[in-house]
């Protein structure tokens, strides 16, 4: 558990909320999910596809990391962090080692501006993610499946190997109990036995799978580049630009 020194800490504790780890979760090669209990409600109702600040002490060190929700808001019991382990990192590093069930985590949120929001986005919805962009993909997806939300979904998710694909036996899953879901996996560096798509995630591939681009909303999570070549091309082919909500997740794991 992590301990704070009530007088020399810089953080200060009435501003942040105290969350027990009730599971740690495997997901795939250096990657788990932290559940963490929100019974209390200690954390408000959120839109699906935000995120929470972690505030960590590292070596006497205060370090903030900021990380999207996983879980579904419908799930209000709960809040769950699915985290990659980055072994030239720290907070991922420290998560691994020191976070385990009974642990404490200390936190402040929710907060962003990228969510879906269901009495806004009335839209077909297209999910565009790489790596642990998936993240708050996860959340927007468990949400319409636990709420019955009558949206067309699309969730096009780019993955190293097959040893780094997250969440993936859950979506298969839900394609056979949301009628209106659709799922594209593909694999950048695939084994050769590997039966599903292969190449990076591209533009190309996304616009040849779905109908009417031009009327539908997008939401990016990913590296830069990703995010900037999506987000030009969409732009090109009509899409207005309130229609797509773009989330850097390099960008925002870093200390804020």
């Amino acid at each position: 558990m992590i301990q704070f020194n009530q007088q020399d800490s810089k953080i200060h504790k009435d501003q942040l909320i105290s969350l027990p780890v009730t599971n740690v979760i495997q997901e795939a090669d250096d990657v788990c999910t932290f559940r963490l209990d929100n019974s209390q409600g200690l954390i408000p109702p959120h839109q699906p596809g935000m995120f929470v600040k972690v505030c960590l002490d590292i070596n006497g060190m205060e370090v903030w990391r900021s990380f999207s929700i996983s879980s579904s808001p419908h799930q209000r019991e709960r809040i769950d962090l699915t985290i990659k382990r980055n072994h030239a990192g720290q907070v991922g590093n420290y998560f691994f080692d020191h976070i385990h069930v009974g642990s404490h985590v200390f936190l402040k949120g929710p907060l962003g501006q990228f969510y879906f929001d269901p009495a806004q986005h009335v839209e077909p919805v297209i999910l565009l993610c790489a790596g642990i962009g998936i993240t708050p993909m996860m959340s927007i997806v468990r949400y319409l499946h636990a709420t019955n939300v009558n949206r067309i979904c699309y969730l096009f998710y780019g993955a190293r190997t097959h040893r780094d694909i997250i969440f993936d036996q859950e979506t298969r899953d839900l394609i056979t109990e949301m009628p209106d879901f659709h799922y594209f996996l593909t694999l950048s560096q695939p084994v050769p036995h590997w039966l599903g798509y292969c190449g990076q995630l591209n533009f190309d591939f996304m616009i040849s799978k779905i109908p009417q681009v031009e009327l539908s909303r997008f939401f990016l999570c990913g590296p830069r580049n990703f995010n900037q070549d999506f987000t030009l091309r969409l732009l090109e082919m009509g899409v207005p630009h309130e229609l797509i909500h773009s989330e850097q997740f390099h960008k925002k794991n870093k200390t804020r």
